[in-house]
């Protein structure tokens, strides 16, 4: 009898299994491009297209710029205006203290004009012996001390109330002009958008193809950008790792320094074995370095550059993507958050145990040749 019911029991479970699948919605066919699809809608198009798209995509990463420019404008603003809360509180407090000082100075004041040089004199000769005269004069000393005191805390107060002043003056001067700033950019970018709404417009029956096409090339950049971070990531996993042997850097040594050399088939092989990610390519030529992610159709050029002790950086110079090229701003994003370093202490491992700084850095076709001083 259990069984049976549990029997019953699981083929209504399985019914309205089925029933609740029936019944949610299903994704609609073309309702969401995967990447693969668009990359290779864009990567079927014409000369005469690519160039069109060209000029789009340029004034695409233009706009990202300002909108980057301006929210950085937008943060210092900000950081501005509690700077100014700030001074102006310190100005309020310092005023009630040069307030409370004044009314202090004027009470003294009050009381020597009241009293008057005679008063003081008939407490002189009122000493009826030496101690009570030389007590009486100390006591007139530190009242005179104390009143300069006063007098002299009050102009330093003064003069510092001023200079705050002047501070807070400056400071929404400066404040004004970021926000003169901050509209300029604005209407740049308002301005750009309407260039580029402008040259959509005009190219008329085809603007629906191009409209579709930048949406998809700027929806491709956004996750290559998100993908070479994970790569750039993933190189500084690999090096520091410490897979490359003496062998693989072809060391020399002398008494004060080490020479080696480090192949790109060697760096690329290390890369490909232990990579999750699209394969990334790496190209050493002479004074220059091309990084190549094919399967993304995104490439960089430029050098590296030292960077600390023993770390070289990669700093980019030109780049393109699907053969559109990159406006510097374009570039620079794509290191941003995550620059490519490789750190040559981290590279040589358990290889050199010695300390050292890196003297220097020479591309080569084929090779980056570097030369280690040993620190004794």
């Amino acid at each position: 009898m259990l069984r049976h019911k549990r029997k019953v029991i699981g083929i209504a479970l399985a019914a309205l299994l089925i029933l609740i699948i029936g019944i949610l919605p299903k994704p609609v066919s073309g309702e969401v491009q995967p990447i693969e699809e668009m990359e290779e809608r864009l990567a079927g198009i014409t000369e005469e297209e690519k160039a069109i798209l060209r000029d789009l995509f340029a004034i695409t990463q233009e706009i990202e710029e300002l909108e980057r420019e301006e929210k950085n404008i937008i943060e210092e603003i900000s950081s501005m205006e509690i700077g100014i809360r700030e001074l102006e509180k310190q100005i309020d407090d310092k005023q009630k203290d040069y307030d409370i000082q004044l009314d202090i100075l004027k009470q003294v004041l009050v009381e020597y004009q009241r009293g008057g040089p005679a008063n003081y004199l008939e407490i002189l000769l009122q000493a009826d012996n030496l101690t009570t005269f030389l007590k009486s004069i100390n006591i007139m000393k530190d009242i005179s001390r104390n009143t300069g005191e006063l007098l002299s805390s009050l102009e330093e107060g003064k003069k510092e109330l001023e200079a705050e002043k002047v501070q807070l003056h400056d400071s929404l001067l400066a404040m004004e002009k970021k926000k003169e700033e901050q509209q300029e950019k604005i209407n740049e970018k308002l301005q750009r958008k309407k260039e580029q709404e402008a040259y959509l417009a005009n190219l008329r029956e085809k603007r629906d193809f191009y409209q579709e096409q930048l949406t998809n090339l700027e929806k491709m950049w956004d996750d290559s950008k998100n993908i070479f971070a994970e790569i750039v990531t993933e190189i500084s996993k690999i090096i520091d790792e410490g897979y490359f042997t003496a062998e693989d850097l072809n060391l020399t040594f002398t008494f004060t320094s080490v020479q080696g050399a480090l192949s790109e088939d060697i760096f690329n092989e290390i890369l490909r074995e232990h990579s999750g990610l699209p394969e990334t390519i790496f190209h050493f030529d002479r004074e220059q370095v091309s990084i190549e992610i094919p399967e993304k159709h995104l490439l960089l050029t430029g050098n590296f550059v030292l960077e600390g002790d023993t770390a070289i950086r990669f700093e980019a110079m030109e780049g393109s993507f699907f053969d559109i090229p990159l406006e510097t701003s374009a570039i620079e994003d794509l290191f941003r958050d995550t620059p490519l370093s490789i750190d040559f202490k981290k590279i040589a491992g358990d290889t050199m145990t010695i300390d050292f700084t890196l003297d220097k850095i020479e591309c080569r076709k084929g090779s980056i040749a570097f030369v280690i001083k040993i620190k004794w």
